[in-house]
């Protein structure tokens, strides 16, 4: 009986230890929150979740602040040029005529402020932010007949999307945030 129930008990340790390094691992690894202190900072300032951020920066640069597009997205929010030069307006610390977009704390501020303009845009709607963060909002309203006041679900909006693209872009970029939001809320 007493072997019985050592091994049971040696058991049940191997499996929270595995439950814990798994955990470790999806934390540290596969959903890390790099960064920490300038998403938190951005996220307060323009009112986003810093769950999103994270989602977005993950799908966008895998966390690399030195990545850039084919189309010439640049850091780790994979910002435009023309993005950046209308966004940077206005953002404390950031110097408006010589900012490096590579520079974390630029590029997710610029990030992060334009991702806030456009969920207010649409009222709230992440799925339309997320994918007008993509493909840019003129396809969003060619693609929605210039009203999606009526697009209210994921699957909704994701029939509309015209692009292969862009329909793996807002399913990875949901399931990224659906990660952050469960390992670390």
């Amino acid at each position: 009986m007493k072997k019985t129930f050592k091994k049971l008990m040696i058991f049940l340790i191997i499996i929270i230890l595995i439950c814990l390094f798994m955990l470790w691992l999806y934390k540290n690894i596969f959903f890390p929150k790099k960064y920490k202190d300038i998403v938190e900072q951005a996220a307060g300032i323009y009112n986003v979740d810093p769950n999103l951020i994270y989602a977005v920066i993950k799908q966008e640069s895998k966390f690399n602040k030195t990545a850039t597009s084919k189309s010439g997205a640049k850091g780790l929010m994979q910002i435009m040029d023309a993005t950046a030069k209308d966004m940077v307006k206005n953002i404390d610390g950031i110097n408006k005529k010589s900012y490096d977009i590579y520079d974390p704390y630029t590029n997710i501020f610029i990030g992060t402020k334009y991702l806030s303009y456009l969920i207010s845009h649409f009222d709230g709607n992440y799925y339309l932010a997320i994918i007008a963060y993509n493909a840019g909002m003129g396809k969003i309203e060619a693609w929605l007949n210039k009203d999606y006041t009526e697009y209210t679900t994921f699957n909704d909006i994701y029939e509309c999307i015209e692009y292969t693209e862009t329909k793996n872009y807002l399913t990875q970029v949901i399931t990224n945030y659906n990660y952050y939001t469960k390992l670390y809320n």
